[in-house]
């Protein structure tokens, strides 16, 4: 599948004047090849004959017409785009190519004495050739002619052991293209686009566990996996302990990714209160931070929750939006929990999400194809 994005255009893009091919004319042909050569002695048979072209070249013929006869094409294929600026008087038509080249051959023999001899010859041609559909053309100068699925087959008929008729059919592909500059613009690197709905972060919704305290795809200090109150899915990670541990526990939950500088990103995550017997005390710290190619750590988005903003009856949705500085390389996604004093809660994280929301002033980003 071939690589592609949507692209929501900026007030501001790059143009980039461009030159690309635009095939006219796409033609299966044939050329027959007669001729008859006479061996340098006499032959008992001809073994086998191999043939290759040489020197072959298409070459594009023109006539000149009323341009106003091609207005519904040229309209239609939007030659504007190419510079055409609607002159008047005649247009270059391409109605026909000539196919010239050179058929080389290296025939093989038995000669009286039973040994096999060569010799080579080289046989020109030339054919005109009438396209199916005619093609009016931009600039006749940047027409030109490849080819393509070359295939050639040798029959042969050896008469008086040294008369040989030979009949060479050439069967190939011709492509009539024609050169056109056109106005393009310039998409960021793939690896460098902000796209919209992709969620950054490995598993942010805790599924995946080695055991159950190792989350594997994220960082972990005093985590356990728990599996009876979920935002969705089949499981949560709770910070602060559990059992006669619960809410005595240092905690953290981590993940470094990728990411691009310049780009604003959102932390979205989903917490719910353990209440204890003893009520609870403690500081929910989250943190995106942005680090530089050599691992330091350059700005900090941070957000501390209290016990008295997360619900102990149901998940709670929180998010906080950062941009990245120009040469940061990665980021870090960091819970860190904090009990205060005689505490007994803690807390649940489910459905953790890092996205791009948008690229430099004018909020860019662009739609994955799905």
């Amino acid at each position: 599948m071939a690589l592609e994005y949507f692209y929501r255009e900026p007030e501001n893009v790059l143009c980039v004047k461009v030159k690309v091919p635009v095939v006219l004319a796409d033609e299966d042909i044939t050329v027959m090849v007669d001729n008859i050569a006479h061996l340098p002695e006499l032959a008992q048979k001809v073994d086998h004959i191999d043939a290759r072209l040489q020197d072959f070249r298409v070459r594009p013929l023109f006539v000149h017409e009323d341009g106003n006869n091609w207005i519904s094409i040229i309209e239609e294929e939007g030659w504007e785009r190419f510079g055409w600026g609607h002159p008047e008087g005649r247009l270059p038509v391409v109605k026909k190519i000539m196919i010239e080249g050179t058929l080389h051959k290296q025939i093989f023999y038995v000669n009286r004495d039973n040994d096999v001899r060569h010799f080579a010859e080289d046989i020109p041609f030339s054919e005109s050739v009438t396209l199916a559909d005619p093609a009016p053309v931009v600039d006749e100068d940047d027409v030109y002619g490849e080819i393509w699925e070359k295939k050639i087959d040798m029959r042969w008929s050896l008469r008086g052991g040294s008369r040989l008729s030979q009949t060479g059919e050439m069967t190939f592909r011709v492509k009539v293209v024609e050169d056109r500059q056109i106005w393009v613009q310039a998409c960021p690197r793939l690896g460098q686009v902000c796209v919209k709905g992709r969620n950054i972060l490995k598993d942010g919704g805790l599924e995946n566990w080695g055991s159950d305290t190792d989350p594997l795809f994220w960082g972990a200090t005093n985590v356990n996996r728990n599996g009876d109150v979920v935002y969705e899915g089949s499981y949560s990670a709770e910070l602060g302990g559990t059992g006669d541990n619960q809410g005595l526990l240092n905690s953290a939950l981590f993940q470094t990714v990728d990411i691009n500088g310049g780009f604003e990103y959102r932390l979205c995550w989903y917490v719910r209160e353990n209440a204890g017997a003893e009520g609870a005390s403690f500081n929910l710290l989250v943190e995106l931070a942005f680090f530089d190619d050599d691992g330091n750590e350059i700005t900090a988005r941070r957000e501390d929750l209290l016990p008295t903003q997360i619900p102990d009856d149901s998940f709670r949705r929180f998010c906080l939006d950062a941009v990245a500085p120009e040469d940061a390389t990665s980021a870090v996604a960091r819970f860190t929990f904090t009990p205060i004093g005689d505490n007994t809660s803690s807390v649940k994280i489910d459905n953790v999400t890092l996205e791009c929301m948008r690229v430099g002033l004018y909020g860019t980003y662009y739609e994955e194809r799905r």
